[in-house]
């Protein structure tokens, strides 16, 4: 017991503070009507307020403090390098390289067609550089190998170049065939085009038109010396006041991907992802699950209310003033503190668990009263004297335990913090104000006036049926063993960091993500390290490429192609060759000339020739190509529109291939000074500063080797940032703020609880069911393999703040006279149990979400609630009886007002 002197004066402001209390429900029933009126403007106003300054701030880069060490190199690094955050990544693959690259470029250049909805956009390997010097970045052997082909193909080349039509196709595959018939002269490459125009030839007659791949037949152009997959990083434009910042530009998109014919229904693979894409596939599955979810728990909370409450006027006065807490609550957060960001928003969820809890436990208690015989206004007067300090109380402590993130490093959770601690304070006025006009103006009828009674609860042994003494020490005895149990498995809890967890797994940009993060050369979580100059960018990379992590590091020194003389030297011989301003042809094919038919079935005769000349390779391919011909001119040979088709299947590929051919044939030296702007850019400021880009050697999408793949390269390089930095050190930062907060909130709610109660053994009876709620609860959740995530986490705060509230109403109904063995017989301990249950299904109901990381919050709800109540209704009566004595023997009954 703290010291006499600063008891009494205590006990003076808790009198006066009662005192005031009484008198203001006092003042809300007799002027119920005008009460009630203020109440309704308010809101009124309130919801105007709301609906013209309503706003989402859902930057994620303000959830954490700018303070934080890594925070303060992250923002220096972008600074410098600011490209890549919230981009919408394209990856695309076609049946070859050539068909990819097709694709890239004509999404490249719809994209910058449209700067309404995307700022910039940046193609890897992509542009006139790479399309004339991609050659340098072969071996030697390799160029080499591709000079040979092209050797091999030149007298195709050269012809097709100087006359690209069916007609004219038709006179080199005319005189190729007498070659080898009058002449025995062999021309080499002939059979693949043989059979490559016979399929497409009766791919045609099938109704399916399938156009010729002139890079595979002039020996593996150059489309398929690149790679089959390539990607197309987009900057969209971002509008910060939406829940989905991005939506639009994914959108359109989409729409321009359909319209461009760049689906699997015309053989590309098309995968779209990027934080962007992440983040508005996350808040589409909370959206998606939200109505439901609102509607069960909204259905949920009328039912439970109703069974509790057994009034009609006392179900609706609960929940008018639930909505009107919720609406007070909003338009005071856009007023003082501005928008709401994606945690300080989820406040409404901690509020209906308190705020349901306020209006039962009035309800309640005021429906008692009243069957105990009081008049309504002397019912009133009972329950501000009898449950005023014990509301007022537990709305401090859980607004503590609210305000006990302000402190921290947690910028996100610092609103959270703010705005569901003034909820709290909100709450207790309205239900010691407008809840009681609300009941004044519509009173309870006689029969709501008759004892309530839960016939089913009378099975349940420590609420009603049997007095609690037959099973105190049993209880205590169990709870302790259990305690010291779930000490090592509370120490097994884990904590998921990666937000790429708390999304719909078959959502498809988390599929295109994880397929790019078990590779290596595409994962998207990359390290970053800012280099004074590049000399130290070297440095940096060739030290951290010996960490065993990592499987390459990267600066633009690594743009720059080796051993490029002898490469050069094979591609100006082969110029000598194939002249690159031969290949120069039209973009677009002429229509085919009037004697095409007629050279078409000469080059039929011919290919009968060979075919029953030639029995090997060459022979059978002619022969099937002579066939093909036969059929399409039985059924076409007079219809222009077949040939124009059939010309365009066969050669329309051809002139983007003999430019690439041209654009490569005239590679030049490539220093760091002549790569491409875009490029440059993204790896050497203008200042001088360079980017080393560090690239995993594990898969990312496990959490243990993204900790080991961060810690290993901040041992080499203390200045490393990216997405895998902030992942890891940012849910430290996470972590340690709720760590901090819980700590603070503990603290604060003893010391509120202290000066309240004046008495040490009354605060420890309410605190001592709270940890031991916090160590089940931990532990039961490492038992049931729910990890605690960034978005579950708030667990702990609305544990204190129930846990606290449902402690006092206990322990101060207990102080008020009534002893420990009856204590359960009465109203608080059944309104506990509806408020807990009420609040029970509001967020079990989560559980049933598609969306991950709201299920995940659904199940560590549901798990703390239910710990909660068996703490409070089964520990703390336990302790009251056996430790301590009738509270009329203290003689504190009278201190409490009843």
């Amino acid at each position: 017991m703290i010291s006499p002197a600063a008891e009494r004066f205590l006990a003076r402001i808790g009198e006066w503070y009662m005192r005031h209390i009484c008198m203001l429900m006092a003042f809300s029933v007799r002027h119920a009507k005008a009460v009630f009126l203020f109440f309704v403007l308010l809101l009124l106003v309130a919801l105007a307020y709301i609906a013209t300054h309503f706003a989402m701030n859902t930057n994620t880069s303000d959830v954490l403090s700018h303070d934080l060490p890594f925070q303060k190199r992250e923002i220096a690094y972008k600074k410098v390098f600011p490209q890549d955050r919230d981009s919408i990544v394209v990856v695309l693959q076609g049946k070859d390289a050539s068909a990819t690259a097709n694709a890239v470029g004509r999404l490249q250049s719809w994209l910058e067609a449209h700067p309404k909805y995307f700022r910039s956009v940046y193609v890897p390997g992509g542009g006139k550089f790479f399309a004339q010097n991609g050659l340098l970045y072969l071996s030697e052997q390799q160029v080499r190998e591709f000079a040979q082909r092209i050797t091999v193909a030149q007298p195709l080349i050269a012809s097709l170049s100087a006359n690209p039509s069916l007609a004219g196709m038709s006179d080199l595959l005319t005189e190729a065939a007498q070659q080898s018939l009058h002449g025995n002269v062999d021309v080499q490459g002939l059979v693949p085009v043989y059979d490559a125009f016979a399929q497409s030839i009766d791919a045609q007659l099938t109704g399916h038109p399938r156009q010729i791949d002139w890079a595979k037949l002039m020996g593996g152009g150059l489309g398929h010396l690149g790679p089959q997959q390539r990607f197309v990083i987009i900057e969209p434009t971002l509008n910060y006041g939406s829940l989905q910042p991005a939506e639009a530009s994914i959108q359109f998109l989409r729409k321009g991907l359909e319209t461009l014919h760049i689906n699997a229904a015309h053989g590309l693979k098309v995968g779209i992802t990027g934080q962007a894409v992440l983040d508005a596939e996350q808040l589409k599955t909370v959206s998606e699950g939200a109505f439901t979810s609102l509607a069960i728990t909204f259905g949920l909370e009328i039912l439970l209310l109703i069974i509790a409450l057994r009034s009609a006027r006392l179900v609706v006065g609960v929940l008018v003033n639930l909505i009107a807490g919720i609406v007070l609550t909003t338009a005071w957060a856009l007023l003082v503190i501005g928008p709401f960001n994606l945690i300080s928003v989820s406040f409404a969820i901690l509020f209906i668990g308190l705020g349901v809890d306020f209006g039962i436990q009035f309800s309640l208690r005021f429906r008692e009263e009243l069957f105990n015989g009081a008049s309504h206004e002397e019912a009133m007067k009972r329950v501000s004297r009898g449950l005023g300090a014990a509301l007022s109380l537990a709305a401090v402590a859980a607004a503590i335990s609210f305000f006990a993130f302000v402190p921290t490093s947690y910028a996100g959770i610092v609103d959270l913090g703010l705005v569901s601690g003034a909820s709290m304070l909100i709450g207790l006025f309205l239900t010691l104000t407008l809840l009681p006009a609300f009941l004044t103006i519509w009173r309870l009828s006689a029969t709501a006036r008759k004892h309530v009674d839960f016939p089913h609860f009378h099975r349940v042994p420590t609420l009603a049926r049997h007095p609690i003494h037959r099973y105190a020490w049993m209880i205590l005895a169990v709870v302790a063993v259990l305690a010291v149990a779930a000490i090592p498995a509370a120490l097994q809890v884990r904590f998921d960091f990666n937000p790429l967890h708390m999304i719909d797994q078959h959502a498809e940009g988390v599929k295109v993500f994880e397929e790019l993060l078990a590779n290596p050369d595409t994962a998207p979580y990359r390290i970053e390290v800012l280099a004074k100059n590049l000399d130290e960018a070297k440095a940096i990379a060739k030290r951290l490429e010996k960490v065993p992590t990592v499987a390459r590091a990267l600066t633009i020194a690594d743009y720059v192609p080796q051993d490029q003389g002898p490469k050069l030297a094979i591609l100006n011989n082969l110029q000598i060759l194939v002249p690159p301003f031969s290949l120069l042809m039209p973009a677009s094919l002429t229509p085919p000339a009037p004697d095409t038919t007629q050279k078409m079935e000469k080059l039929q005769k011919n290919l009968q020739e060979l075919a029953a000349k030639d029995k090997g390779t060459q022979g059978r391919a002619a022969g099937n190509l002579a066939n093909a011909l036969g059929r399409f001119l039985a059924a076409n040979a007079q219809n222009p529109q077949a040939l124009a088709s059939l010309q365009s299947s066969l050669l329309c590929t051809l002139p983007d291939e003999l430019h690439q051919l041209g654009e490569a044939l005239l590679a030049s030296r490539v220093s760091i000074d002549n790569l491409p702007t875009d490029l440059r850019s993204r790896y050497l400021a203008a200042d001088g500063q360079a980017r080393v880009e560090v690239f995993p050697k594990a898969d990312l999408t496990n959490n243990q080797k993204m900790l080991q793949f961060v810690s290993t390269v901040l041992q080499a390089e203390p200045r490393a940032v990216g997405a895998p930095v902030m992942l890891v050190q940012g849910g430290e930062a996470v972590l340690g703020a709720f760590q901090e907060a819980t700590y603070i909130a503990i603290v604060g709610i003893a010391l509120l609880l202290l000066l309240s109660l004046r008495r040490y053994r009354d605060m420890l009876l309410i605190v001592l069911p709270l940890l031991l709620a916090a160590l089940f609860t931990v532990a039961a959740m490492s038992l049931l393999g729910v990890s605690f995530n960034l978005g579950n986490i708030i667990v702990l705060p609305l544990l204190i703040g129930l846990g606290v509230a449902f402690g006092i109403y206990i322990v101060l109904r207990w102080r008020s006279g009534v002893d420990a063995a009856h204590l359960l017989q009465t109203s608080t301990p059944m309104a506990v149990f509806f408020s807990g249950l009420t609040t029970l299904s509001a967020f079990g109901s989560m559980a049933l979400s598609v969306d991950p990381g709201m299920a995940s919050l659904g199940d560590a709800l549901s798990i703390a609630l239910a710990v909660v109540l068996l703490c409070i209704l089964v520990v703390l009566p336990a302790l009251l009886l056996l430790f301590t004595p009738s509270p009329r023997e203290e003689g504190i009954a009278q201190d409490e007002g009843s």
